[in-house]
């Protein structure tokens, strides 16, 4: 009887399990999805559309911009749209990170540490195809610092996941100080 519930429970973990894995691996496919879409973008469309996120941020900031002269104007929407943008490639592929780790952390192979290695490493390559990809996009460009942001972004995810693992696995007594 014992033994036939110890079955029927870890057999209904690994259902659980397959579950959450096959969630986690078609949201990560899905945000590829998004990424590649959004670089695939002309950069025509992609910088009205930033700029449209850009003209609100910068009412909320400064509610007397047209009062400002042209010339600071210019600057004003040069420095947002700048920080946008990168906000924009860091919190993408922060996303990829979440996605990335959670996919891994499915799998019963493999230390937290090597899945956390494994996520920050696809989303590093992943970074770096976006930004090739883009040579291939009208008036889009392979930019280096977009890959560090990139980068840095999916890293950030991916270390947080792994603390709030390490951190569970801790307090449920399954990983030793």
């Amino acid at each position: 009887m014992v033994d036939g519930l110890i079955r029927i429970r870890c057999s209904s973990n690994m259902v659980h399990n397959k579950t959450i894995r096959i969630i986690s691996l078609s949201l990560l496919v899905i945000w590829m999805a998004v990424i590649f879409v959004m670089s695939a973008q002309p950069a025509g469309d992609s910088s009205k559309m930033s700029g449209e996120l850009v003209s609100k941020v910068i009412d909320v900031i400064y509610s007397d911009f047209e009062s400002f002269s042209t010339e600071k104007q210019v600057t004003v929407t040069y420095n947002v749209t700048f920080i946008v943008r990168k906000v924009a490639h860091f919190f993408e592929f922060f996303v990829l990170g979440l996605f990335s780790a959670m996919a891994a952390f499915t799998f019963k192979r493999g230390s937290t540490w090597f899945k956390a290695f494994a996520s920050a490493l696809f989303g590093v390559v992943y970074a770096v195809v976006d930004e090739v990809h883009q040579i291939f996009v009208p008036g889009r460009a392979c930019r280096i610092f977009d890959m560090c942001i990139d980068s840095i972004g999916c890293i950030c995810a991916v270390v947080t996941v792994a603390i709030i693992i390490v951190v569970i696995k801790r307090k449920s007594g399954e990983l030793n100080a």
